[in-house]
């Protein structure tokens, strides 16, 4: 990542990445002088060159972190054949972790939505004339 940094602004980049931005802590770990590192963060900041290298290391750092959508429902599915597996003497291996599994598995894709259920009845005139035979009670 030193493309067009000099070697210590290469290593300025670096120690505010992992002071977690600090531009003057940066500035004294990359070898500048104390004195002048408040001024040196942040001119560094104010500098192109630098500010897209901190952004690509952000970026390559939040790609190499994140899982996709994908990759956790093909993790969440490992843990559920895993779980299910069945052992001669002791059956499902994990059941817990399993219906936890899919439970997420669902929540996930959207699965978990209640389902609406009816208890309507609509009984039509000659079906309730039958059932009473007639009566008007």
């Amino acid at each position: 990542m030193t493309g067009k940094l000099s070697l210590k602004q290469d290593a300025f980049v670096k120690a505010y990445l992992l002071n977690g931005g600090n531009a003057t802590k940066a500035a004294i770990s990359a070898g500048y002088s104390e004195k002048t590192a408040k001024f040196i963060g942040s001119e560094n900041l104010s500098k192109p060159n630098i500010l897209k290298a901190i952004e690509a290391h952000q970026k390559m750092t939040k790609e190499a972190f994140i899982m996709t959508k994908l990759e956790k429902l093909k993790a969440l599915e490992k843990i559920i054949a895993e779980s299910m597996r069945e052992h001669e003497e002791k059956g499902i291996l994990n059941a817990t972790a399993a219906i936890a599994a899919i439970k997420t598995h669902n929540e996930m894709q959207g699965d978990n939505a209640p389902t609406k259920a009816t208890s309507e009845i609509k009984v039509f005139q000659s079906l309730g004339e039958r059932l009473t035979n007639g009566s008007k009670r």
